[in-house]
């Protein structure tokens, strides 16, 4: 079992400082917002999804500090009864599963 953090936490700091600041208390694993009410602050699919360098530098950065993700999180309402609404949070763990895979 591993010690882990919602990243989200630390929404306010830039990836490389949030992920210092975890390993430096000991933390072995990231849970990352990817959107909707988490936000995306450190993974964000549209950004990721397709280009397989930038997912190489979010891997790269967690593992450099003896981290691992344990999971990707984009909280949401896909039963909204706002069409839009539901749509849209929809769409953001659509792209979450893609990015997961």
């Amino acid at each position: 079992m591993k010690l882990g953090v919602f990243a989200v936490l630390f929404a306010d700091l830039p990836l490389e400082q949030m992920l210092d600041r975890v390993a430096s208390l000991g933390i072995e694993a990231v849970e990352l917002g990817t959107g909707n009410y988490p936000g995306n602050a450190h993974c964000d699919p549209d950004v990721l999804l397709g280009d397989s360098a930038k997912q190489r530098e979010l891997l790269d950065a967690v593992e450099k500090r003896g981290l691992t993700i344990s999971a990707l999180s984009c909280h949401g309402n896909p039963l909204h009864p706002d069409a839009d609404f539901a749509r849209e949070h929809h769409e953001t763990w659509r792209k979450t599963a893609r990015l997961a895979v």
